[in-house]
């Protein structure tokens, strides 16, 4: 691969934090949303409390990863990109928890969390991919 072929992994990793930033706001709404009818039209709420304590965990993580990536040039500092890759693992966890434990798990439930699980998956990769030397952006003087 020539040069002028190069792709910018840090950028992408960038980008798809921009997105999962915008993403997540509508996961967490149709989330609650879906939590609120499930308490209102379900009888069997024996685990609707733990539900709601993983959403809240996701939650605050979410947001959390989103604020570290959003406070400065990741690409730029190493420990920050491990700091948000660690911080998409238990995020990751907690939506599989969310599409497959749970158990009342509508279709659109199901439908987001693999977009929100997606997203981390490939956030994990292109960040683990931005620590890499062999995958550093190129700089132009």
């Amino acid at each position: 691969m020539t040069d002028n072929c190069k792709i910018n992994i840090s950028l992408t990793f960038e980008v798809l934090l921009y997105l999962n930033s915008f993403y997540f706001g509508l996961f967490l709404a149709c989330e609650a949303g879906m939590n609120l009818v499930k308490f209102v039209n379900l009888n069997d709420l024996h685990h609707f409390s733990t539900d709601l304590i993983v959403l809240m965990f996701v939650c605050c993580i979410e947001i959390f990863r989103i604020i570290v990536a959003r406070s400065a040039n990741v690409s730029e500092r190493k420990w920050l990109i491990v700091v948000v890759i660690l911080l998409t693992i238990p995020s990751a966890l907690g939506v599989v928890y969310l599409m497959v434990l749970q158990n009342e798990v509508l279709r659109f439930e199901y439908i987001i969390c693999s977009i929100q699980l997606g997203l981390c998956t490939i956030q994990i990769f292109t960040g683990i991919l931005c620590l890499f030397p062999c995958c550093k952006a190129p700089e132009y003087y």
